[in-house]
């Protein structure tokens, strides 16, 4: 007989397989496994469920497929509820060797499933660091982006916990040496995105991903932390913390510092620490009113300020809570021109004596700096209107401004991008006030400030209608040439330099020097920009023009000579050219990160954003007035 015959064993068997329905049941039982896996894989992080109990899962629903087949060739469901299966009528069942040799796959299979589970010790508690994964990685992690971080509390109402978290890790990441970390404002893009890892690290530029959770039962919570390699969407690390709420800043600072150490990061014990004797109650209204000044509403604003009005009120000492006082006070000032003048004195008083509370805390020191500049370009903007010899607008300026350690020079750019939240809002609020000259002039200033934070996407659709018409801002083309090559597109740069070189502009490149970046994009992409980038800047020199050393830096750091690159970070550090200062937030530098002579040339950059040996007021002289 042909094996097609139904009378022969396996066409019996065959037929018996079919007409039991196992082969459907195997199809829904893959099915709903996938399903459950999936979720699971979504849903177990947000209870702090770890790697060990999904790998138990994933066993579990291959070590129960071979018996669940078994039961459904014995067992069927029926409208009368689950039946033995009847064999055919005229038909015998299948011999009992055919029956032995299925028993004896099932105990084999599932037997060595078992065993390969036990030997490989796939079910023990997986605790992965960087360190360890590194090897089976492209590269070290060198700059990476935390998402917003999701509230999976059960009665909800925990966002503004969740958003103070996120922000806390991305300020305190920021600070380390040897790791890029990309602005809050950016990685907000992707709150609720149905992009994957691999997407979100292509688009960001960076290694790796930090995703995380807030679960709050009652005066307990819970925070879950992945970090991910981004190219591989690989899980490299979790982190889990239980907690009580009485001291939401010491967790704060507790889960940056784990998750500085799981990445490998260099750091201070001072960039960590936490300000003790704050009561809960003046903790749990400071986040609050953090949350509330992050809408960048005037209600948002009038919340904030009653949120940390009253942690101020509980701990006078609470340097953060009185700089988030005098942020909020200061966005309403700049909304209500009539009650403008009375209340940026007070928001200038509380500035400062916030600074005097603790001078080396990044939410005051940033908020005192931001402020310090916006009133300093509002002084000139409202001395030049009252005309010369006219206006008090002196008093506009913050009495300290040996508080920082940049010149005067450098108060007056844009370069100084501003770090946290308070001092974003204040600087994207104040914008209008800050920037002087045309409305070309002032785009090309507020795509500066995106740039110097990292944000180079947003400043491309910001610079584009400048120089469409052929602008003759030279900074407005440079920056759009420079902002897609941050974003590897470099042929679109190429394209940049020939619109410029034909539109005629003083200090455009020449026709000639256009068609070599093009052939040199075409040959090497990236390499081959940065490669005539390096020549074009040299033949500017020669020229006795003067350039960007670190821009140059950067063309000798792509193209391999190091030594070179370092001796003009040096040079750029003597001049103090201010555009060092987006050295941190470029992704150009980011193979040299972890570097050491990288390392230190970024603390002096750290030095020359911020002084650390800030002169403190008094409490007392900080609001006389004088």
């Amino acid at each position: 007989m042909p094996e097609s015959d139904p009378r022969s064993d396996t066409g019996r068997f065959l037929a018996e397989l079919r007409r039991r329905h196992v082969v459907r049941f195997s199809i829904a039982y893959a099915a709903a496994a996938f399903v459950v896996l999936q979720l699971a894989e979504i849903v177990f992080p947000a209870f702090g469920v770890g790697e060990r109990e999904l790998r138990f899962l994933v066993v579990a629903a291959v070590l129960g497929f071979i018996p669940s087949v078994v039961l459904a060739w014995i067992y069927d469901v029926t409208k009368d509820g689950i039946r033995r299966t009847e064999s055919t009528t005229g038909r015998p069942p299948p011999r009992v060797t055919t029956l032995a040799a299925f028993a004896l796959t099932t105990i084999g299979v599932s037997g060595g499933a078992g065993w390969y589970v036990v030997s490989h010790d796939l079910l023990a508690p997986v605790e992965i660091s960087v360190a360890e994964a590194a090897p089976s990685l492209p590269g070290a992690i060198r700059s990476l982006a935390v998402l917003p971080m999701n509230d999976f509390s059960a009665e909800g109402g925990q966002e503004y916990l969740a958003a103070g978290m996120h922000d806390e890790i991305i300020a305190k990441l920021s600070m380390l040496e040897g790791i890029r970390v990309v602005s809050r404002t950016t990685s907000m893009r992707y709150a609720n995105t149905m992009l994957s890892s691999p997407e979100i690290g292509h688009e960001l530029g960076v290694d790796a991903l930090i995703e995380g959770s807030v679960n709050r039962v009652g005066d307990q919570v819970r925070i879950t932390l992945q970090i991910i390699h981004a190219a591989s969407d690989t899980n490299i690390g979790t982190l889990q913390f239980d907690r009580g709420t009485d001291d939401l800043l010491a967790l704060q600072s507790d889960v940056a510092r784990a998750v500085a150490e799981e990445i490998g990061g260099g750091y201070g014990q001072d960039g960590f620490r936490t300000v003790a004797g704050i009561p809960p109650g003046a903790q749990d209204a400071y986040l609050r009113g953090k949350h509330e000044y992050d809408q960048g509403t005037s209600d948002g604003y009038q919340r904030a300020l009653a949120f940390f009005q009253q942690a101020v009120d509980s701990a006078p000492q609470y340097a953060e809570a009185m700089a988030g006082l005098a942020g909020a006070r200061f966005m309403l000032a700049l909304e209500d021109p009539e009650a403008r003048r009375a209340e940026i004195e007070q928001a200038r008083g509380e500035a400062e004596a916030a600074l005097a509370l603790d001078s080396t805390s990044l939410e005051v020191r940033d908020l005192y700096d931001v402020m310090g500049r916006a009133l300093f370009r509002m002084r000139r903007a409202e001395s030049r209107a009252a005309g010369p010899g006219r206006g008090n607008g002196a008093a506009l300026a913050l009495r300290e401004p040996d508080a920082v350690a940049l010149d005067a020079a450098v108060l007056d750019t844009t370069w100084v991008a501003a770090m946290t939240t308070f001092a974003q809002r204040i600087e994207e609020g104040a914008r209008a006030s800050m920037i002087e000259g045309s409305a070309e002039t002032a785009r090309t200033t507020e795509a500066r400030l995106l740039m110097a934070q990292g944000r180079y996407a947003e400043a491309i659709p910001i610079l584009q209608p400048i120089v469409a018409g052929g602008s003759d801002i030279v900074e407005a083309w440079d920056q759009l040439l420079r902002s897609y090559v941050a974003v590897e597109e470099p042929m679109r740069a190429a394209e940049v330099v020939r619109r410029w070189s034909e539109s005629g502009e003083a200090g455009a490149p020449s026709v000639e020097q256009a068609t070599r970046l093009r052939n040199a994009v075409e040959r090497q992409g990236q390499r081959g920009y940065w490669s005539w980038r390096r020549d074009y800047l040299n033949n500017e020199v020669e020229q006795g023009r003067e350039i960007s050393r670190t821009e140059l830096a950067a063309a000798n750091a792509v193209m391999g000579d190091r030594d070179r690159a370092y001796d003009l970070l040096t040079a750029a550090l003597e001049d103090r050219e201010v555009r060092l200062l987006a050295v941190p937030n470029d992704p150009v530098w980011d193979p040299l990160r972890r570097d050491p002579r990288f390392r230190e040339i970024e603390r002096q950059i750290r030095v020359m954003r911020f002084d650390t040996s800030l002169r403190i007021l008094s409490p007392a002289t900080a609001n006389t007035g004088n």
